[in-house]
């Protein structure tokens, strides 16, 4: 994992060339972005549907439902099909965390953090 955030990290080289005001303008996005978008998704996914879900359905087909449904929503946006998939890979592990910890906050946080590195990898912009 660590030779895979140095090697896309190289992503921002050219980044580093640029006005201040530009990387300012990034930062700033970047940061905003994965504050809104994960806390958002965060608890429409894990707050209210899983929790939801899983009063009404089995745990498992809970976090299956809303991890499929996690990646898929994602096509409405224009990410590819196959992208949108390994996404709900993405839900799953969300949904782990929120199960495992009891609380929303670590997913956010996770999810935050990958929001960061897809802004700062040019796939958010």
């Amino acid at each position: 994992m660590l030779f895979g955030l140095i090697g896309s990290s190289m992503l921002l080289i050219p980044v580093l060339f640029q006005e201040i005001s530009y990387i300012r303008s990034l930062f700033i996005f970047a940061i905003l972005f994965a504050i809104i978008n994960a806390s958002l998704e965060e608890v429409i996914w894990r707050g209210v549907m899983l929790s939801n879900l899983k009063r009404s359905v089995s745990t498992l087909y809970a976090v299956l439902i809303t991890s499929v449904g996690f990646g898929l929503i994602h096509i409405s946006i224009g990410i590819p099909v196959l992208l949108s998939i390994i996404f709900s890979f993405g839900g799953l592990f969300y949904a782990i965390v929120v199960l495992k910890t009891k609380s929303i906050y670590p997913s956010i946080v996770f999810h935050m953090l990958i929001n960061l590195g897809m802004v700062f990898n040019g796939w958010i912009i």
